[in-house]
């Protein structure tokens, strides 16, 4: 018998939630960006004659509120290349089991058919 052992044990990923969940990030991600453009689009239409301080703090909510979108959409894209990673990881791992099972399944046919069994 080998002196070694395989991972037996399969890793444990479920890779089409991985999947949903980060597509589901992405399109969330997506809207946001749409979001700041249509507010942006709208706010300029509204706001054309508009002046004075009030206008000030408008534009500068405006301008906060599209920054913190935009954060928030790069956070969840990275979260999703994270979870997209993560996937990668696990199928990698699980070929490497697989792969070890297979070589040690081989050694130890060879190792018996050395030992004349």
């Amino acid at each position: 018998m080998p002196t070694w052992q395989p991972d037996w044990q399969d890793v444990r990923w479920d890779q089409a939630a991985s999947a949903r969940a980060a597509s589901e990030l992405r399109r969330v991600a997506d809207e946001l960006d749409r979001s700041v453009f249509e507010r942006a689009s709208a706010a300029e239409s509204a706001t054309g004659e508009w002046r004075g301080v009030n206008r000030r703090r408008f534009d500068e909510h405006l301008r906060g509120g599209a920054r913190r979108a935009r954060e928030l959409a790069a956070d969840f894209r990275a979260a999703a290349g994270r979870i997209d990673q993560a996937a990668q990881r696990a199928r990698d791992d699980q070929l490497r089991r697989v792969r070890d099972r297979e070589r040690w399944r081989l050694e130890k046919e060879a190792e018996s058919r050395r030992r004349g069994r």
